[in-house]
């Protein structure tokens, strides 16, 4: 059988896997003090199947440490060898044979072998087991072993993610024996894997404490230890790194950037995301329904304002569905700011404004419900209420309900009769670099528009075209078949307006010196893998 080398740049993994681990990774020589990490979201549970590393981001931030994954990303995103060594993918995007290191050992002492990794594979596969990541996971069909440092896994189509898949934190490999000791129910607060550090205390919810692990089989980690530190009010985690309480933290307010960066003790890290904001619609309505309806509610909001003014230049206005980094990401189009234009359109569609100002179609005034949460994302009330400013003043009645932010997804996730929104913020985060992945959640139809969203279509978009697209760009055999795809598809979903596209903001993060390595990465995660404290 004819198979392929994934290549990383202009290496292939192959390669990647001969050089020296201090070539790969940047961990300081010597580990030495604890790192002390107050994140903005609590770590509840250490598990990537039932419920997937629960809250988020916080959960696959400390599981980036605690478990190792066959491949991995690096600071690019770029799929790059982990506890694989090589890896394979056939020809027809059916298989992928994994090399393993040799010698590697969990927590517990146990074999982290060919063995283990087909007892994971087929865990994630198993549906009761894992509710969650399911398009990732879904395409599997099998692991096979062929020798201790062997495994191939394989899908019932062609699936040219499956190593996204495998970098992915749901890929984080766990202890099978550990399985066997605490239960399904009992390992998400007993976690064991193979990574550098191992967990020594963890009072979920509250506080989190890892350290190194002696048998690690690479670099020595750059810390003793690494504690998370659930601080959930932005003022108190600033003050923390200020005062040098904590040496990191997640999450800066834009607007208090410029404070921490005039601290000659504090630096701040920034880079770009992957993913978009905006306000989904809920397209069972009749109003939304209407495709001018749709775009005059694009053209009355002034999405590049939002980004300069509210974010300080910390978010871009999207040119396509897919943030700018993306992996296939097409620049499609552009947000235009025309109240004019958005008031003709409206008029098209047949609303006229009553006297109170307030536009309506036979008899029915055009009232959204537009619900945000608190918290959840980058200004997230205040950009929705300056959505529904600008609203009101092309004729739109946009009325706010803000929800509480760990119960915000709940109502996200409705089915069709119990949808109370017509217009709810979200924001999608491919924490696997695939735009073909991000894309499908959101845009690819669902089985039954009547029940719950699939996965995060929860607008109920429905365009043949689009799918059968999806569907090449996830199998076509040459890249350039799955790119193009990919394009047409952004192209498609842009033109449909099923969302009322906002801003696609930067993540900040902070770290106090003499901490180093500390690295933000575009799908929202701060990585103190590589970690550093002197």
């Amino acid at each position: 059988m004819k198979r392929r080398h994934f290549l990383t740049g202009a290496a292939g993994a192959a390669l990647l896997s001969t050089l020296p681990v201090s070539s790969i990774r940047a961990f300081a020589q010597s580990a030495s003090g604890v790192i002390t990490y107050g994140q903005s979201t609590a770590v509840l549970t250490l598990d990537p199947a039932h419920g997937a590393f629960t809250g988020y981001p916080g959960g696959y931030e400390a599981a980036l440490l605690i478990f190792d994954r066959l491949l991995d990303f690096d600071a690019d995103m770029t799929i790059v060898p982990q506890l694989a060594e090589a890896f394979t993918m056939s020809d027809d995007l059916q298989s992928c044979e994994i090399k393993l290191r040799s010698g590697v050992t969990f927590h517990d002492g146990t074999p982290c072998d060919a063995a283990a990794i087909k007892f994971n594979i087929e865990r994630m596969m198993n549906k009761e087991i894992n509710t969650t990541n399911r398009p990732l996971w879904n395409p599997i069909s099998g692991a096979e072993v062929v020798d201790d440092t062997t495994v191939v896994i394989r899908t019932s189509a062609p699936f040219a993610q499956l190593p996204n898949t495998l970098a992915h934190g749901s890929g984080a490999i766990v202890s099978p024996a550990a399985i066997e000791k605490f239960g399904e129910d009992g390992f998400a607060q007993n976690p064991v894997g193979a990574g550098p550090y191992m967990v020594e205390a963890f009072n979920a919810g509250q506080e989190l404490t890892l350290k190194a692990f002696d048998g690690y089989w690479g670099e020595k980690p750059g810390a003793s230890g690494v504690v998370f530190k659930f601080i959930a009010e932005p003022a108190t985690r600033i003050n923390a790194i200020t005062t040098g309480a904590v040496d990191v933290i997640d999450s800066v307010p834009v607007q208090l950037v410029s404070q921490l960066e005039g601290n000659a003790d504090v630096d701040v890290v920034r880079k770009p995301g992957l993913r978009p904001i905006g306000l989904a619609m809920n397209l069972t309505r009749p109003a939304l329904a209407d495709i001018k309806v749709r775009k005059a509610l694009n053209l009355a909001v002034p999405v590049a304002t939002i980004a300069e003014k509210v974010f300080f230049g910390f978010a871009k206005a999207p040119d396509s569905p897919l943030a700018f980094d993306a992996i296939g990401h097409k620049s499609v189009g552009e947000t235009v700011f025309d109240q004019e234009k958005a008031k003709a359109l409206l008029a098209e569609a047949g609303y006229t404004a009553g006297s109170d100002g307030v536009l309506a179609k036979d008899g029915a005034k055009l009232t959204l419900s537009l619900f945000a949460p608190e918290g959840l994302f980058p200004g997230d009330v205040s950009v929705a209420e300056i959505v529904a400013a600008s609203l009101k003043q092309v004729g739109i009645d946009a009325q706010i309900t803000k929800i509480e932010k760990g119960a915000y997804w709940d109502h996200l996730r409705q089915d069709k009769a119990n949808l109370a929104w017509d217009l709810a913020m979200f924001g999608f985060n491919p924490s696997n670099a695939s735009g073909t992945y991000h894309l499908a959640s959101l845009f690819k139809s669902n089985a039954d528009d009547e029940g719950k969203p699939d996965v995060w279509n929860i607008g109920r978009y429905r365009n043949a075209e689009v799918d059968e697209l999806l569907n090449v760009a996830d199998s076509a055999p040459e890249e350039s078949a799955r790119m193009e795809a990919l394009g047409k598809a952004q192209e498609l979903v842009w033109a449909d307006a099923p969302y009322l596209w906002l801003q696609i903001n930067e993540n900040v993060s902070a770290v106090r010196k003499p901490v180093t390595g500390v690295t933000v990465m575009p799908i929202v995660f701060t990585n103190l893998r590589n970690a550093a404290k002197a």
